[in-house]
């Protein structure tokens, strides 16, 4: 069975109350980010396995987020191959919608499809996309730089599953030609100004069909590097961009 998290305790996702107007009951889903995204550029960083030592890619700008919390958390890592495990072994959709829809909490409202990790194969999108359509009254998002096989498939995803296309990858220019909503970690509010972007604290942009927005750079990011200044002048300027959680609690 793969393992979820209830992610109402992660302040980010707790701040959706805010703008709903009520706490759903919302769960994540992830995968070992950076093994699991293929075509990652800007962000892309993997933990190991075993002794969660962090590797950035040659084009690395700025460090995933949740490959720090990988690096430091082996209960994170353990979950996030396991659930890899049991996905990347099956061959077709319909036993990794299977899987999934087996696996799937009992009650939930909202699902976040990737704290860590995207869709690493075009029949694993498919598959979500099936298992959002056999849960019409649920929410489900993600971000991913899978826009190959988002763009494939665009006439099969059902609209409760709400996908944001992640700047910094390989196929970026598809984001533009086939006009899909896009995510963009700018690294001051000056950045998002300039790019027209919107800064999402809450998930309300992620969630609701309310154009392109911006995330502030956020996560540990590495010595002397272009995105630590970035985040350390955010944190003296008294900005908000971080999003503090507690430790990983695996549930079926």
């Amino acid at each position: 069975m793969l393992k979820f998290n209830k992610a109402k305790e992660q302040a980010k996702l707790k701040a959706i109350e805010t703008w709903l107007g009520y706490m759903p009951n919302i769960y994540s889903f992830s995968l070992p980010s950076g093994h699991t995204c293929p075509f990652a550029l800007d962000c892309l960083s993997k933990a190991d396995r075993i002794t969660g030592k962090i590797t950035d890619g040659l084009n690395t700008l700025f460090r995933c987020f949740q490959a720090s919390i990988e690096a430091i958390s082996p209960t994170a890592r353990k979950q996030y191959w396991d659930n890899f495990d049991q996905l990347r072994k099956l061959k077709d959709v319909e036993s990794m919608v299977d899987l999934i829809m087996d696996s799937l909490p009992k009650k939930f409202d909202i699902m976040r499809v990737h704290v860590g990790g995207d869709y690493f194969t075009e029949r694993y999108l498919i598959a979500w996309a099936q298992v959002s359509a056999l849960n019409p009254t649920k929410t489900f998002y993600s971000y991913t730089k899978s826009i190959q096989y988002w763009i494939k498939n665009i006439d099969n995803i059902p609209p409760n599953l709400i996908l944001n296309g992640s700047r910094g990858g390989r196929f970026d220019t598809l984001l533009d030609e086939f006009e899909l909503k896009t995510a963009e970690v700018v690294f001051s509010l000056e950045e998002a100004e300039f790019k027209g972007l919107k800064i999402d604290h809450n998930e309300e942009l992620a969630i609701k069909p309310l154009g392109n927005f911006g995330l502030l750079i956020h996560g540990t990011q590495p010595k002397g590097s272009k995105a630590a200044a970035a985040k350390n002048l955010l944190q003296k300027n008294g900005i908000k961009h971080g999003y503090s959680r507690k430790k990983v609690a695996a549930v079926v």
